[in-house]
């Protein structure tokens, strides 16, 4: 990465964001490293901005990455692309340049998508090894925020194995070609750096204790919930499964002091959204949500203005000519009822669930004639389950033709209203505040309790069990719910299939998918389990294995002779 100069670029208000202003780096180049200047607290915010920001002026206009669409070069975005439209759960309709190839399971490494994620992930290491070379104040304050930028360069890097196996490698500027690693030896040295700074190591650079810092920055729950999340896909990424390690490192991250979101915990009045629902809205900053939240990617409608991100979430799903009349079902704090979902932006409808998703909610024999119709606050309550947020008025269940946006139905489990009623703080309601959620405690209980059910064939002991009963709880599922039966107090048993299927429940459409269907041997390789539009075909069909990793970029191939294809 070329980084070329520091630009004054956004002003960040400092309750929101990590501190008082911000000013970026232009990278312009994806080759040698030059860089001009240094501002300690600048770069540093850069680094955590990364996850939201793609350039220099608001959400167009000069953007970090060459060549590459900078609306849909939003890193959260990406990921979410990525890891949803490739699997059982979501499809868009658009035909943005590489959008249809992953919807088909058709990529090649020509895919635009695919390759803005591998820069923009490369951009974020970059940032990083910039900062860990030029912050060198010996004191606590520096080596507490080296830590973290360490963090942050493990969980680009996390990314990078987990979907593209054997990227280069780096952790210092240098303008060599970057050497290759394989994603075995990536994996050893994600494990030995997040035991470091989580301070089971020798360094005196160690993330703070959980939630001693603001909300937004990584601290030691950050570190064990990366490890568990890293040990809980080790068989896949180094042919070893480490089920106990997972294990151990999940239990630490729920012994912290993050806690289900089970309230509305902010000065608001109640305004009827469940917990679940409030852990996706404008002010989970401040409802109770952030007490689940363990790494966000930081939003606000006026500082962080993005096409990606959040207001991706929210508006893809939605159109102009919905009918918004309470949608939720929810009220302000006069009694009136919440119309729309709390932004101007509404995207035709481009993204929907597959039935493969949907059924996880309305049972395995579902179909046009048995799902209840209406908006959230009509089958919320129908389901029996808090996270069934589906609008259904308008909608066919399966998705017969790509482009018919009445296919598939909608998924709003996003939306920037805040929990006292009102919305669209900022910019007149276009840009959103919601802050989304890249880490949450949650994921912490299912890969507890998946380990726990792998370690003891393949069915829950109580301890495993519980953690299901606590997610089951949280989400208000009903004993006896007509669709599956299985209320918060009344399963008895829980197996590693009913856990795949809560994986879904609990994780929809917050870009998880791809490494739960791989984990399971459903993704490529397998002629077992399939989707619709699955590799190109309405009715799904069987993909090849390479399909588990994306290919390394072809610029990238071209531009560094040190980096081989990851596959043929």
């Amino acid at each position: 990465m070329k980084l070329k100069y520091i630009l004054p670029a956004a002003v960040f208000v400092g309750a929101t964001l990590l501190t008082s202003c911000v000013k970026d780096l232009e990278v312009n180049n994806i080759n040698p490293q030059e860089v001009t200047d240094f501002n300690e607290d600048y770069i540093f915010n850069k680094i955590y901005g990364n996850l939201v920001l793609t350039g220099q002026v608001g959400p167009n206009g000069d953007s970090d990455l060459d060549d590459i669409d900078e609306g849909t070069s939003n890193m959260t975005r990406l990921i979410w692309n990525a890891n949803t439209l490739t699997t059982d759960e979501g499809h868009c309709w658009w035909n943005d340049p590489g959008m249809p190839e992953l919807n088909r399971n058709t990529w090649t490494n020509a895919n635009v998508m695919m390759k803005a994620l591998y820069y923009r992930l490369m951009f974020g290491i970059t940032l990083c090894n910039f900062y860990l070379e030029n912050a060198n104040d010996a004191d606590a304050e520096t080596n507490q925020k080296r830590a973290e930028a360490r963090f942050m360069r493990a969980l680009h890097y996390f990314y990078l194995m987990d979907l593209y196996a054997n990227p280069p490698f780096l952790t210092k500027l240098s303008s060599e070609n970057a050497p290759q690693i394989q994603r075995a030896d990536l994996f050893l040295f994600l494990e030995s750096e997040l035991k470091d700074i989580i301070g089971e190591g020798q360094s005196s650079e160690v993330l703070a204790d959980p939630r001693t810092i603001q909300y937004g920055r990584a601290d030691k729950a950050a570190g064990y919930l990366l490890l568990a999340r890293l040990y809980l896909n080790a068989e896949v990424y180094t042919s070893t499964p480490r089920w106990s390690e997972a294990k151990s490192y999940a239990d630490k991250t729920i012994g912290t002091a993050y806690t289900l979101c089970t309230s509305d915990n902010s000065n608001s009045v109640q305004s009827g959204f469940s917990p679940y629902q409030l852990l996706f809205m404008g002010d989970n900053n401040t409802n109770g949500a952030q007490n689940e939240i363990i790494l966000p990617a930081l939003h606000d409608g006026e500082a962080t203005q993005t096409w990606g991100g959040s207001l991706f979430m929210i508006a893809a799903p939605v159109s102009s000519d919905m009918k918004q009349e309470d949608l939720y079902g929810v009220k302000d704090a006069n009694g009136n009822a919440i119309l729309g979902y709390g932004t101007t932006e509404a995207w035709d409808i481009g993204l929907r669930a597959r039935k493969e998703f949907s059924k996880v909610f309305f049972g395995k024999n579902a179909s046009d004639n048995s799902i209840p119709k209406g908006a959230p606050k009509d089958v919320v309550p129908d389901v029996g389950d808090d996270r069934a947020i589906f609008y259904t008025s308008t909608q066919k269940l399966s998705i017969q033709k790509e482009d018919d946006k009445n296919q598939g139905l909608i998924y709003m489990k996003f939306n920037n209203i805040h929990s006292d009623g009102t919305s669209g703080h900022h910019s007149g309601g276009q840009f959103v505040d919601t802050d989304y959620p890249m880490m949450r405690l949650a994921e912490a209980y299912l890969i507890s309790a998946e380990c726990d059910a792998r370690m003891n064939g393949g069915t829950c002991t109580a301890t495993g069990l519980q953690r299901i009963k606590d997610l089951r709880k949280r989400a208000n599922v009903q004993t006896g719910n007509k669709y599956d039966g299985k209320g918060a107090e009344a399963i008895t048993e829980e197996t590693l299939e009913d856990i795949f299927s809560e994986w879904s429940r609990e994780f929809g459409f917050e870009g998880m998918r791809r490494m739960v269907l791989i984990r399971w041997n459903r993704y490529g390789g397998q002629t077992d389990y399939t989707w619709e539009w699955m590799g190109g075909s309405q009715a799904g069909a069987p993909i090849d294995k390479r399909f588990n990793i994306f290919p390394i970029p072809d610029s990238e191939l071209n531009a560094n002779p040190n980096i081989k294809p990851n596959y043929k």
